[in-house]
């Protein structure tokens, strides 16, 4: 009889835990699902967090990258700009020059013409006689009364059918840039002929053409830019024309980057700059890209 109470708590007791057990382990196991879920949504909150950084990141990158571009083409435009502006004020600086050069070569001409025709008819023979006139005397010349006064040598006249010694003396030229020719006697045609000094033109030759001004515009030197493509074609082989004047400089043509494409710029003549030096171009390879650095002026 013991033996069968014993056996029916047994079974009694068993059929109470059996149904808790299950529950606790169903409560695990959504509790394992409910942490499993969690994770996941937060892998996949941190996966859509690291893809909106990289893409932020790449369109921040693009936006540098577009506005370093556009800053390096508004620099390369504002320097051509510059250039040319500087240029055309070379040009007209040196056709000022020359026209002035110009004018004064022309009133040098005619000055020096009116002198010519003055000097003929100052040359015209003074004296034509049969008698030969005497050996010219020494002189002493005294002290020069100033450094600009002359000497002005004796030589015979002709008064009163014979001949007089006129002594020389110091004169002062009437003009700057005068100088003295003095009086002589030539046989010609079996007479002497006498001819009176003059005061001659010095014709100075015309002065050179001067070198442009130097530009007071301060500018840093136009920036280098960066090509992706194949390497620029290689060089034309062009003639050098004439020298347009003394100190010019001589670029020679090269190829440059023009937006998007290689483009042939034409050697030219540089006028000097004073105070300034020339930097020629050059492209270089830099970590399988090609750099293109223009050409420019810097002070020395």
């Amino acid at each position: 009889m013991r033996s069968w109470v014993t056996a029916t708590a047994i079974l009694f007791g068993l059929g109470t835990a059996l149904p808790a057990r299950a529950d606790r382990d169903d409560e695990q196991d959504q509790r394992r699902d409910h942490d499993r879920a969690e994770r996941q949504k937060q892998d996949r909150e941190r996966q859509d967090r690291e893809r909106k950084d990289r893409e932020r990141q790449e369109r921040e990158r693009q936006d540098r990258e577009r506005q370093d571009h556009d800053r390096q083409e508004r620099e390369r435009v504002e320097h051509q700009r510059m250039d040319l502006e500087h240029q055309r004020q070379d040009r007209e600086h040196m056709e000022r020059e020359r026209m002035d050069i110009e004018r004064q070569r022309e009133a040098q001409e005619r000055q020096a013409a009116a002198e010519r025709d003055r000097e003929i008819r100052q040359r015209e023979a003074a004296y034509r006689l049969r008698v030969a006139p005497p050996a010219p005397r020494e002189e002493v010349r005294t002290a020069p009364p100033s450094p600009r006064h002359v000497w002005v040598r004796g030589y015979w006249g002709w008064e009163g059918g014979r001949h007089v010694w006129m002594g020389g003396r110091w004169e002062l030229p009437p003009q700057p840039g005068r100088v003295w020719v003095d009086g002589r006697w030539v046989m010609e045609n079996g007479e002497w002929v006498f001819y009176q000094g003059y005061w001659a033109l010095a014709v100075a030759p015309p002065p050179p053409l001067p070198p442009p001004p130097a530009s007071t515009t301060t500018w840093s030197p136009p920036p280098e830019v960066t090509i992706t493509l194949g390497p620029p074609p290689a060089r034309r082989a062009e003639g050098v024309p004439r020298q347009p004047g003394p100190g010019y400089i001589w670029v020679p043509g090269d190829w440059i980057w023009e937006g998007n494409r290689y483009l042939w710029s034409p050697g030219r003549w540089e006028a000097p700059r004073l105070g300034w030096f020339w930097v020629p171009p050059r492209w270089q390879s830099v970590d399988n890209h090609w750099q293109w650095r223009p050409g420019h002026w810097a002070r020395r």
